[in-house]
């Protein structure tokens, strides 16, 4: 009887044995499953928070702040200038503003100026002429001067060239607008020179509330033609990458105004050719979009004069804004 107890407990310890085997040897492949399923979901994370630069603005919710003057610069019987002061995230931004003579409310238009030596930069620099002629023909115009020019405070990526966080300057300005008492908060425009028309674009690709754009010469939509055009030149643009989404010509599709585009022929400054590439691009997206070009002319428009290329940017603010 003490035999066969024996026996049968060999044999249970056996096939106990026997199936302990086999489960140890499963578990190294039911690890690596587990393993693979892990880095699986990780990688699907990283994906879905990995998105572009401008799909992220569009994504934010910008707060802005209250438009505070800081100096009263002068007066005449058409507008008074005043150096004001907004915030942008955890900055303090500077920048100028003309407010047209009378009660308002009257429709704005931000101007974005391009590429400036931030040391020497002073408010104005690049949109005060600008500002002058649509002041007098009755729109309130916000000039920033971005993080790092002029008084504004800078973030920790430096002020040198394209920077893109230019654009939540912008951004941060529209949303605080509605703080002044004689703006039209839904009759906004935006005009931009040089980088400031990238800065344009980017911006009106990340908001609604820009119902018509001026540009005129404008950088290459691509960021990877600005940085191989201005890095030769000893200007390379900071934050210029081709695959973080900063590229405004690839969001094009979410440019909801119309759009005036100039050009210089001879403009040494910026490839006219982009500015041909940027037009049939938003042609191609069924946008709204008249172009010019200005044989013989360079970065400033100086040998054609002003008059026409200001009476057509009046005309079209005009026409979209009031």
């Amino acid at each position: 009887m003490n035999s066969h107890k024996i026996i049968i407990a060999f044999c249970i310890i056996t096939f106990a044995g026997i199936g302990m085997f086999f489960l140890l040897k499963k578990q190294p492949s039911n690890l690596a499953t587990i393993n693979k399923e892990s880095q699986s979901k990780t990688n699907t994370e990283v994906s879905v928070d990995s998105n572009s630069f401008i799909e992220n603005l569009r994504a934010r919710e910008f707060k802005g702040g209250n438009i505070i003057i800081e100096e009263t610069l002068s007066q005449n019987s058409a507008y008074t200038s005043y150096i004001f002061s907004y915030p942008s995230d955890d900055l303090k931004i500077y920048g100028r503003m003309n407010i047209p003579a009378g009660g308002g409310p009257f429709p704005v238009i931000i101007l974005n100026h391009g590429y400036f030596n931030a040391s020497t930069f002073q408010s104005g620099d690049g949109t005060q002429t600008m500002a002058d002629i649509l002041a007098r023909n009755g729109y309130l115009t916000l000039a920033s001067d971005y993080r790092g020019f002029g008084k504004s405070e800078n973030d920790d990526q430096g002020s040198r060239g394209h920077n893109p966080n230019y654009a939540i300057d912008i951004l941060n300005l529209i949303a605080s607008v509605p703080s002044l008492n004689q703006e039209n908060p839904e009759r906004i425009g935006m005009w931009g020179h040089s980088m400031g028309g990238e800065v344009t674009l980017r911006t009106a690709e990340s908001t609604e509330k820009v119902k018509a754009i001026v540009l005129w010469a404008p950088t290459s939509a691509r960021t990877s033609d600005n940085s191989g055009f201005y890095g030769d030149r000893g200007t390379q643009p900071t934050g210029s990458h081709d695959d973080d989404g900063t590229s405004p010509i690839d969001y094009l599709k979410y440019i909801s105004s119309p759009i005036s585009l100039h050009q210089g022929l001879s403009d040494t400054e910026v490839n006219p050719e982009w500015s041909k590439e940027l037009n049939e691009a938003l042609i191609n997206e069924k946008k709204k979009v008249e172009y010019f070009e200005y044989p013989g002319q360079d970065h400033n428009f100086r040998n054609l004069g002003w008059d026409t290329i200001s009476s057509r940017t009046i005309e079209f603010f005009d026409r979209y804004l009031k």
